[in-house]
């Protein structure tokens, strides 16, 4: 039986939301996710008219027409992209599982979800920022968040005490726990920027990322100064699951498994074969990290090895060797 979920993305400006969203697509393709490779999900866009179609409508696999996702793809890969202050973008996928997964997973499959990502300027601005966004802006994304069974929050992997936005984050989420009427069963709470910690690693680098000890340190270390942690707490009792994870959406270099941010481009560019153009030019360097992990877990429930919960945040802390090199 056909599941639909809706998924909202939310988060400051320029932290990650629609660069987790282009190359979530592209992360699932390579399996560079925690999941289990006998899992074997697998995730295409379609239009918005196949979601909200009835079960018996059938598809017209002839009449294809690209869609704002291939756009965002293609953004992406040209250098980045932001979501428009105006307005929300809704995407849309079928995901399937068609491996070994747990028979509570297999039996509900596959599913069609509604990923929404909202512009950081609507749903955590900086403090006392006077931002001109129309009020029907802000309540269709107030009403996307109510109605949507799980939300994914994205933040840059940066000193949260430092950062103007998080006193908006907190008193948002006081007022999702207050509201009754939300459908929320998921929260994932997801770091972004993952890669910017290794870069001095060279082909180490995504050795020491691979390891889920590390990541635990790193969410650990994050969340020292996170306020907002024990109101994302208070969610549990009401029966939201919340999880953290991290992801890198330029991800590492393929065969040379370092960083994938390239020193001779402007801005931040991945590294690309000099000579082409487009999406091509990149995808053979270019290996996604944990970008499919909050969508996946938002949509089924099922935990990686990436995906942590307040009991693993709060467990006694081992030592990890090396890990000197995340201070």
């Amino acid at each position: 039986m056909t599941e639909k979920v809706a998924i909202c993305l939310i988060g400051p400006k320029k932290g990650g939301k629609s660069s987790l969203l282009a190359s979530l697509a592209d992360c699932v393709a390579q399996a560079s996710f925690g999941y289990s490779p006998r899992l074997r999900p697998a995730l295409q866009p379609i239009a918005e008219a196949e979601f909200k179609a009835e079960p018996d409508q059938r598809r017209d696999l002839l009449n294809v027409e690209q869609g704002d996702y291939d756009r965002l793809k293609r953004d992406f890969s040209e250098g980045g992209v932001a979501t428009d202050t105006l307005n929300t973008y809704e995407y849309y996928f079928r995901l399937s599982v068609n491996g070994e997964a747990p028979p509570e997973v297999v039996t509900r499959g596959p599913w069609l979800l509604e990923i929404i990502d909202s512009a950081g300027e609507i749903a955590a601005p900086p403090d006392g920022a006077e931002v001109a966004i129309l009020n029907d802006v802000k309540s269709k994304l107030a009403r996307q968040m109510l109605t949507s069974e799980a939300l994914v929050i994205v933040l840059p992997l940066v000193r949260l005490d430092d950062s103007a936005w998080t006193g908006t984050l907190a008193r948002l989420i006081d007022r999702l726990a207050l509201a009754r009427e939300k459908k929320l069963k998921r929260v994932v709470v997801v770091f972004s920027q993952y890669e910017r910690l290794f870069t001095r690693l060279g082909p180490s680098a995504f050795t020491y990322a691979c390891d889920p000890a590390v990541a635990l340190h790193v969410l650990r270390k994050s969340l020292r100064a996170a306020q907002w942690l024990n109101r994302l707490r208070a969610l549990e009792p009401s029966g939201v699951a919340v999880r953290y994870t991290v992801c890198s959406a330029y991800g590492f270099v393929k065969r040379f498994q370092n960083p994938n941010m390239d020193p001779h481009q402007p801005g931040e560019r991945r590294f690309r074969r000099a000579g082409l153009e487009g999406a091509r030019a990149c995808s053979e360097y270019w290996r996604p990290f944990l970008t499919a992990e909050p969508i996946l877990y938002a949509a089924l429930g099922l935990d990686s090895a990436f995906t942590f919960s307040h009991a693993q945040l709060d467990a006694r802390v081992e030592e990890i060797s090396d890990a000197s090199i995340l201070a």
